[in-house]
């Protein structure tokens, strides 16, 4: 199954190969580790806050809010991230990110994120339609097979779930390839064209504790701070 990449133009539609795998995650079994958001969602909501390190040092933070959407049935994930390396006096790289998605069970529904990395901006949109679940970046147009999760939804074991994953920071698609490697700890491998990711991850009572992640030869670890 492709997703197909629609041109601005609208007249012809140009077909990217890259969900080769699709449906690799079922032989890991991940259902058995994960529940739907909503099952493990208290009333008040959850809100997580992470230590973002490079090398130890402390470069910025990553804040996920979860709660109930107007709509019953439906979970609202609100994602920000800010991030900074300096050398010596010189801001050597930094990224500013918020995302929001709109989940039912699970189902994405919908998602929205704006980053500006090194002052460069990007849009990303997507919605479910009867069709698929159409993407946008500004640039480019796709329609994917539904069954998506994004890369700011592995807060939760229940993105565990999924067959394909896209980049909310450019709307680039991979299939996560997953792997159990201890008791709710998992590693993950999603090759994205313009950026591969690996990462382990460590979750605790359905939410991440913390993982280490290499993206692009670069290794960042977050931690989660106590409530």
């Amino acid at each position: 199954m492709r997703p197909k990449r629609v041109t601005n133009g609208g007249d012809t539609m140009q077909r990217r190969e890259f969900l080769t795998g699709v449906g690799l995650l079922a032989a890991f079994g991940p259902r058995a580790v994960s529940a739907a958001v909503n099952d493990i969602l208290p009333p008040e909501g959850v809100v997580l806050n992470y230590r973002v390190l490079f090398h130890d040092s402390d470069i910025g933070h990553q804040q996920i809010r979860i709660r109930e959407h107007d709509v019953a049935g439906h979970v609202v994930f609100e994602h920000e991230a800010k991030m900074e390396v300096r050398i010596l006096f010189a801001v050597a790289y930094s990224l500013e990110h918020r995302s929001t998605e709109v989940w039912e069970g699970f189902t994405l529904k919908s998602v929205r994120s704006e980053t500006v990395e090194n002052n460069q901006r990007t849009l990303v949109e997507g919605r479910a339609t009867d069709e698929g679940f159409h993407l946008n970046n500004q640039e480019n147009e796709w329609l994917t097979p539904g069954g998506l999760v994004t890369s700011d939804s592995f807060w939760v074991a229940a993105a565990l779930e999924a067959a394909s994953v896209v980049n909310t920071r450019t709307g680039d698609m991979a299939v996560p390839v997953l792997k159990k490697i201890g008791d709710d700890r998992w590693h993950l491998s999603a090759v994205f064209p313009h950026s591969p990711i690996e990462a382990t991850l460590e979750f605790d009572g359905g939410f991440l504790r913390q993982a280490e992640v290499d993206a692009d030869g670069h290794q960042v670890r977050l931690v989660r701070l106590p409530a």
